[in-house]
């Protein structure tokens, strides 16, 4: 069997009542941005200024639904380096008690991980795995199985960079 591991870059939660977030970022996107910190709690202004105005009605969105299922998304956040452009990532997501939790993977991530799936797809059995390690504040509330599963079926949907 061969093993996939795909790199996270943040996970976040939403509150719907105040709009506020909590930022937890990867060891490895933390590198990749040259960020000093790991962990921020985000106000709604920061959240306005840091997400793609699409992106933030989407998260309106998602809770005007009232998602009971695993969902994902598309998320762009202001580039932490640079004065432009955007960071695009796959948000992978749930809704548990008015509060939505998402995994975000970096976008260009999976769809190499998707390339490299697609050739091994039809000689061998594949497993895919997200290289995660949960931070303790997040043990009982995040549902890695579900979002490990809708990752697997993320991977087989077209894509075009």
């Amino acid at each position: 069997m061969t093993h996939f591991e795909v790199p996270w870059s943040f996970y976040f939660q939403v509150h719907q009542d105040t709009k506020m977030v909590k930022l937890h970022l990867s060891e490895y996107f933390q590198n990749k941005e040259g960020l000093s910190n790991r962990y921020y709690v985000l106000s709604y202004d920061d959240v306005t200024n840091y997400l793609h105005k699409y992106d933030h009605r989407k998260l309106n969105y998602f809770f005007e639904r009232n998602m009971k299922e695993t969902f994902d998304m598309l998320i762009r956040i202001k580039n932490f380096n640079k004065k432009k452009g955007y960071i695009k990532t796959h948000a992978l997501c749930y809704i548990k008690d008015d509060v939505m939790h998402c995994l975000s993977i970096d976008y260009l991530d999976v769809i190499n991980a998707k390339k490299k799936l697609d050739q091994l797809v039809l000689d061998h059995e594949v497993h895919i795995d997200i290289n995660y390690q949960i931070p303790m504040m997040y043990h009982t509330d995040i549902k890695l199985e579900a979002l490990k599963e809708h990752l697997f079926h993320l991977m087989h949907r077209e894509y075009t960079i």
